[in-house]
């Protein structure tokens, strides 16, 4: 009998969690605007960064003020609603951020459901909180590969596969972290259950 071995062609770990995100169609030339102009590809030495999701670095504890992280991220959220109100032209409408939620993320690419379709190929700007404790924002740059549409509850939504361009090392890293985060916390909650 030959047996066959599944094969695996993700390169990084993938954690399949909810997380909001907003994000901006750009058109090629204004990725490469934004590129060329921003500090956002300006990679720093990783040496030069404390990582606050290792325990054994003792230097690198933070205390982080939840109240403070919560307020921010819900001002946040309100100041989008308080805009998408004033908003009433159509014009003005375009600025806005489109509305998502991930619902899977690894070091190469996110899944987000949207309520308005993305063309295949369209590169996009994206903000997202990860994580809150410790504080896990990224703002990333992604190419649409896929766009599924998705018909949940008699509406229809469409499920965007996104591929991130030039990702910082850190970045990537942050990432990782959260989905090994997020799995630790699955299992302590089954064990505890059990």
């Amino acid at each position: 009998m030959i047996s066959v071995k599944p094969r695996e062609r993700r390169s990084y770990v993938r954690g399949t969690f909810s997380f909001k995100v907003k994000f901006w169609p750009l058109t090629p030339e204004e990725y490469q605007d934004i590129k060329q102009t921003s500090t956002q590809f300006a990679y720093v030495a990783e040496e030069t960064i404390s990582d606050i999701t290792d325990p054994e670095k003792k230097d690198a504890e933070v205390t982080l003020n939840v109240c403070l992280i919560d307020f921010l991220v819900q001002m946040d959220e309100k100041l989008d609603r308080i805009l998408d109100k004033l908003s009433e032209d159509e014009a003005d409408r375009d600025l806005l951020p489109k509305q998502g939620i991930g619902v899977s993320i690894s070091g190469s690419g996110m899944n987000v459901v949207a309520e308005e379709p993305v063309e295949p190929g369209q590169i996009i700007h994206a903000d997202f909180v990860l994580s809150r404790i410790p504080l896990v924002f990224l703002d990333v740059f992604g190419k649409v590969l896929r766009v599924t549409p998705v018909d949940e509850k008699g509406t229809s939504i469409y499920n965007l596969a996104i591929e991130f361009l030039d990702l910082k090392p850190i970045d990537r890293e942050r990432i990782i972290a959260c989905v090994f985060q997020r799995e630790r916390e699955t299992i302590r909650s089954r064990k505890q259950e059990t």
